[in-house]
């Protein structure tokens, strides 16, 4: 089963409050004047984003970033138990492509719980193994309930990914709204809800997580409801700087006062 989100009914996105985006954009500026990104932008750079709105209780959500019909990512809910305890776990992994597996960021067996503004690229760290994303655990023995994971009970954070096309190394994010993890009576419960995900076109090219495109401001995926395509979004405002900071906020003021 394949997760094609971009087929559900249409919504329009939320407005994104103008102070968060203008802090998104500074952050987006800045990496581009440290030197992340090139200062000329190539041609064809592109970010296409496919917004999301995927509630995982209990299974997997499989991520095909590039709409090519090969999954690229595996994210699962499952329960585990034990002889003295029960467990329920969200994890992610990258599917295999060809003689390649595709990977998440991560130190040891967690992936990262980005948030809005990081960079995603090749200065990163990438595993290809299964990543914990959160846990409940209930040890039945000793009445222990522990709730843990970068992800456990955390808003708005993305995951960093590295993902094979056409045999060249992309890079991607997919951005989780919430992710709840707690208990019912003694049985674990956990949920996460997926609302976007999005990769660079250009291979070996760093994107900044949470970046999208809506006419010609910024946005995050947070919250945003199923749409009929995924939106493109240049990366053209950002090699100019503060003028581009300037005029993108005039535009946004102009929009804001006509809505």
């Amino acid at each position: 089963m394949k997760v094609s989100s971009h087929k559900g009914n249409t919504q329009s996105q939320p407005s994104f409050p103008l102070n968060r985006q203008l802090n998104l954009y500074a952050l987006a500026a800045g990496a581009a004047g440290a030197g992340i990104f090139a200062v000329q932008q190539p041609a064809q750079a592109e970010v296409v984003y496919t917004p999301a709105h995927l509630t995982l209780t209990n299974g997997v959500l499989l991520i095909d970033l590039n709409h090519d019909g090969d999954v690229d990512f595996v994210v699962s809910n499952r329960s585990i138990n034990g002889c003295c305890w029960v467990m329920r776990r969200l994890r992610v992994n990258g599917a295999f492509v060809g003689s390649s597996q595709n990977s998440v960021e991560g130190i040891g067996s967690n992936a990262s719980a980005l948030e809005a503004g990081a960079v995603v690229g090749p200065r990163d760290q990438f595993l290809a193994a299964p990543m914990q994303m959160a846990t409940a655990l209930n040890s039945i023995t000793n009445s222990l309930y522990q709730v843990y994971g970068p992800f456990a009970n955390k808003r708005d954070r993305f995951l960093g990914l590295r993902f094979v096309l056409h045999g060249e190394t992309h890079y991607g994010w997919a951005a989780f709204s919430i992710v709840k993890a707690g208990f019912k009576g003694e049985t674990p419960v956990l949920s996460a809800t997926l609302s976007g995900y999005a990769y660079e076109t250009v291979p070996d090219h760093p994107l900044i997580a949470g970046i999208t495109k809506t006419s010609n401001a910024m946005a995050t995926p947070s919250g945003v409801g199923t749409a009929t395509a995924p939106q493109r979004a240049s990366l053209g405002l950002l090699a100019l700087g503060y003028p581009g900071l300037s005029a993108w906020r005039r535009e946004t003021m102009v929009s804001e006062s006509v809505a």
